[in-house]
């Protein structure tokens, strides 16, 4: 069925390059998964979840430091990935629906974490949601990796380039377009969400910055995995896209790109 014929919703379009968004999307660095669990005090007998667990990305490291992880995805292709990735491990199971939907679970959870998706769960009930599911001394933690606004010598063009196929790209404050840039919905930042919620401890926060050379394909691919790219119609998304990737090999097929991982844990306080 064509994208004309079918109503798509932005925060289900993923399953529709799972195997693309785990080959392209980049992994955490370890550092990240060495605070989580120094903060959290977790240890291998403790059951950890991993909501919006995607292809596995977020979870995989967990698993090789001999944790169990239970994944929660509601996405049909991208628990295809994860099982096909991470199945082999007996200490990796998932459960294929939404957050709001997960009642129970085989034992409270001593770290409940989302990795580039807590801002696709419901703001309504989220943090209620996984209060529900954390033992009484449970930690949750958030965390992205965020592409930070680095000059390019191809910038003037690429912003023509979106004026004129996407320009509703270019009408933010920040030109930057890779995956990433979404985290906080219901407030400021993540802390605040977390300070509003009512439910945790002070927030705990972490921040490691790195880099990645970029090809023109790599880019482009990163962009096919990026949800509001993903919501442009067919054809101009193709367009723009070939466009893109002609404009950075002009500009000598790659550049170097920095990222910034970014952190918040609390442990549940009621």
């Amino acid at each position: 069925m064509s994208e004309s014929n079918t109503k798509r919703t932005q925060s289900k379009v993923f399953g529709e390059v799972a195997e693309l968004y785990h080959a392209v999307r980049p992994d955490y660095p370890d550092g990240l998964y060495n605070w989580m669990i120094e903060t959290s005090s977790v240890n291998r007998h403790d059951l950890l979840l991993d909501i919006g667990c995607g292809t596995g990305k977020s979870s995989a490291p967990f698993l090789r430091r001999g944790f169990t992880v239970l994944g929660v995805e509601p996405d049909s292709m991208m628990a295809r990935v994860a099982l096909r990735e991470l199945g082999d491990l007996n200490t990796f199971s998932i459960e294929q629906l939404p957050l709001d939907e997960l009642r129970t679970i085989p034992s409270q959870a001593s770290l409940v974490y989302a990795g580039q998706s807590w801002h696709w769960m419901n703001p309504e009930t989220r943090f209620e949601s996984v209060a529900s599911l954390l033992n009484p001394d449970g930690w949750l933690c958030v965390f992205w990796n965020r592409p930070e606004q680095t000059q390019q010598s191809f910038d003037t063009e690429m912003d023509a380039l979106y004026d004129e196929l996407a320009p509703s790209f270019n009408a933010g404050s920040s030109k930057i377009r890779l995956p990433g840039l979404k985290a906080a919905i219901a407030a400021d930042s993540p802390k605040d969400e977390f300070d509003l919620s009512g439910l945790f401890e002070p927030v705990h926060t972490y921040e490691e910055s790195w880099e990645k050379v970029m090809s023109s394909d790599e880019h482009v691919q990163s962009l096919m995995t990026q949800s509001d790219h993903r919501m442009l119609p067919e054809e101009s998304r193709i367009e723009l896209f070939s466009r893109v990737q002609e404009l950075i090999d002009n500009d000598g097929g790659s550049y170097k790109q920095r990222f910034t991982t970014h952190a918040y844990a609390a442990r549940l306080s009621v």
